[in-house]
């Protein structure tokens, strides 16, 4: 019989050292003190019981599964500080300082989840797919969840997709009833913030929606269809940027 193996190698051990660290500074630049606080009037007027576990990491959020009364939900925790406004693109954090007047850091990003809950309720008005806006609370966005047994569903990058042709058009009808309905554009459409549960698609991740008044509408746009038609050629579905541009309500541009 083999020895078993008493003590890990020095790699190892730092290895893990490094990841706990990591993990420490996740979880305390997340679930900082303003943001506990703030979770804790979420949970004092009984929209939610508990914290679960994670679903997605950002650059600017963390989603996390959470118990209520009433099953799951997702809350999406913006982070506060000056780290997060590098990843935003410069016509958005215009429009936040126009909104709020200040270039406080946490009004900024406060003005940021209520944006996202906006589109989130535009688009639900629009019978736009995503999920339903419950509350927002300073940096807190309390969402319904999109998922089965407690699970979310995977987001379209890591779906396996058997007929890109239908895939394709329920995109497209989406993505026109953001743009005719809502009068949204969504402003990061990807891949991966779609998600899928094999049958149809659900959009996430509205914080970088704009109306299609803005002057960077149309732009961003082309931005999404030229990106789709790269994705959708890799699954062997020819369609060319313009053609998806049209078909996700561009043509209101021309």
């Amino acid at each position: 019989m083999e020895e078993l193996e008493v003590f890990r190698s020095r790699r190892e051990r730092e290895e893990e050292r490094r990841k706990e660290r990591s993990h420490h500074d996740v979880r305390d630049e997340v679930f900082d003190r303003r943001t506990l606080l703030a979770i804790s009037r979420l949970v004092s007027r009984d929209l939610l019981q508990q914290v679960d576990f994670s679903i997605s990491t950002g650059k600017v959020a963390n989603v996390f599964r959470v118990t209520s009364a009433e099953g799951p939900r997702a809350l999406k925790v913006y982070r506060v500080g000056n780290a997060v406004f590098r990843s935003m693109p410069p016509y958005l954090l215009h429009d936040l300082r126009e909104e709020v007047g200040s270039n406080s850091f946490g009004r900024l990003v406060f003005a940021w989840a209520r944006r996202e809950f906006m589109a989130l309720k535009k688009c639900r008005e629009a019978d736009v797919p995503v999920p339903e806006p419950i509350e927002w609370y300073r940096n807190l966005l309390l969402m319904s969840f999109v998922g089965k047994d407690g699970l979310p569903f995977p987001t379209l990058i890591k779906s396996e997709v058997k007929n890109p042709e239908k895939l394709c058009r329920e995109l497209c009808t989406i993505v026109r009833k953001m743009t005719r309905g809502a009068e949204l554009v969504h402003g990061d459409l990807s891949p991966y913030n779609l998600l899928y549960d094999g049958r149809h698609l659900t959009l996430i991740d509205m914080g970088e929606s704009l109306p299609v008044s803005h002057p960077q509408a149309a732009a961003l746009l082309r931005r999404d269809a030229a990106n789709f038609a790269h994705y959708f050629g890799r699954l062997g579905l020819t369609i060319g940027p313009d053609e998806l541009f049209a078909k996700m309500g561009g043509d209101r541009f021309a």
